[in-house]
């Protein structure tokens, strides 16, 4: 797990990034590089968070390859840049055998023990009934999302992968019930919509590139979700976009990246579990009010009718309760902030950058058995003028017995010694 952040005005972007790594569920390592300069020419950040390799090649391995991919080459725009890093991972060659197809079995997985974990029939026959049912549920919510592998067609998808489709689901069910036929072929279904459209699994990265393109006087972000790659085709998508070029954009922004919950609660004073929680909790007080009421005052003739018609007042009551509460939470304690952020100079932008960063490491310590945010924050500020500045950058090795490491660097990837790593 990690912690990162960009803080985004008009005239620079600051980006900071914690070092932890987790190893399994029970070992940290603060000492991970997850923040780097794109490339000398361009003022370009990258950072990544979540699943630490591609097809068991570590991020920082092939970040760095398509530094060199890129050479002195310029873009235009950072949505350009993070395109071209799209088609670099699809042609990429990386000698994965079976992690290859990882982040298909993750999703298979994922669709069998959700399906499985929606079913309330107690006898097996209906449970089957119920099985199939949700998976159309299932592919339905997906396919509601946006599809990133067209060209993946359901006959090359079940050759492939059929077999292992239902050995997984009968490790998952395990006795539950068997896989018929009609389950295996709507299981197969399931699956492809699930890898054709962007689920994110558990092994998924989120990569970040953030800064200006060469024809862009304003930053701009690009947040990428890249889970595996099936055939020569990435599973990746655009997850988040910024630009502060567009005229419906804001001014500023505080962008959190993975362990995000004390970033939140520092910009809009309160966690974002609490609102699901105050949601949920308004809801199911006023249905409770309002079957109390319809129980005593209505006739049975007409009780289902009227409780039907008080749910959905019910739901818009809170709809609206939520929607001012935004406004009063927005009015109140974001735009003020917002406001601030938009003229801060980029040296207390970095500054607020690590400390968001900092103080979320500090909460892990105290509210987790490990600690999964921690060790030196790299820190880097980004402006149009002065490009891709470090203000603090870890090395796992002594610069001053590396007198040379500054000039190889600059032979190899082009452009002058910009002591990026």
């Amino acid at each position: 797990m990690t912690a990162e952040v960009a803080i985004i005005n008009r005239a620079s972007i600051a980006v900071a990034a914690d070092s932890a790594v987790t190893i399994g569920k029970d070992r940290v390592w603060k000492n991970a590089n997850k923040l780097f300069h794109m490339s000398s020419n361009t003022d370009i950040g990258v950072m990544f968070f979540g699943n630490g390799d591609f097809l068991g090649v570590p991020w920082e391995v092939i970040l760095k390859q398509f530094r060199k991919h890129v050479g002195e080459r310029q873009f235009d725009t950072i949505k350009q840049c993070s395109d071209e890093f799209c088609d670099f991972i699809n042609d990429v060659e990386i000698p994965a055998g079976e992690e290859g197809n990882l982040s298909i079995y993750m999703c298979i997985l994922a669709v069998v023990g959700e399906a499985q974990r929606r079913l309330t029939e107690k006898a097996r026959v209906e449970r089957r009934k119920q099985f199939v049912t949700v998976l159309s549920d299932l592919m339905s919510d997906v396919e509601a999302g946006q599809e990133i592998l067209p060209d993946l067609t359901r006959e090359k998808f079940a050759k492939k992968f059929s077999a292992q489709i239902k050995s997984l689901a009968a490790d998952v069910l395990d006795g539950d019930f068997s896989v018929t036929k009609p389950i295996h072929t709507k299981l197969i279904d399931a699956c492809l919509a699930h890898v054709k459209y962007d689920f994110r699994s558990k092994i998924s990265t989120g990569i970040v590139f953030v800064g200006f393109g060469e024809k862009q006087l304003l930053p701009s972000l690009v947040e990428l979700c890249v889970d595996g790659r099936t055939a020569s085709k990435a599973r990746a998508w655009t997850e988040r976009e910024r630009d502060l070029n567009s005229p419906k954009e804001g001014s500023a922004f505080v962008i959190p990246f993975a362990q995000s919950d004390i970033a939140y609660l520092f910009v809009e004073g309160l966690l974002p579990q609490f609102k699901t929680y105050v949601e949920r909790v308004l809801m199911k007080s006023l249905t409770k009010k309002s079957e109390m009421l319809v129980d005593e005052y209505v006739p049975d003739a007409d009780k289902a009718v009227e409780k039907a018609r008080q749910n959905t007042i019910d739901k818009a009551q809170t709809k609206e309760f939520m929607k001012q509460f935004g406004k009063f939470r927005d009015n109140s304690v974001v735009n003020p902030m917002m406001d601030v952020i938009q003229s801060l100079p980029k040296e207390e932008m970095a500054a607020m950058a690590e400390a968001l960063v900092d103080i979320t490491s500090l909460r892990r310590k105290v509210d987790s058995q490990l600690e999964t945010v921690g060790g030196p924050i790299d820190v880097a500020v980004i402006t149009k003028s002065d490009g891709f500045v470090w203000i603090k950058r870890k090395h796992y090795f002594d610069k001053n017995i590396n007198q040379d490491f500054m000039y190889r660097r600059s032979k190899r990837y082009g452009g002058g010694s910009s002591g990026r790593y």
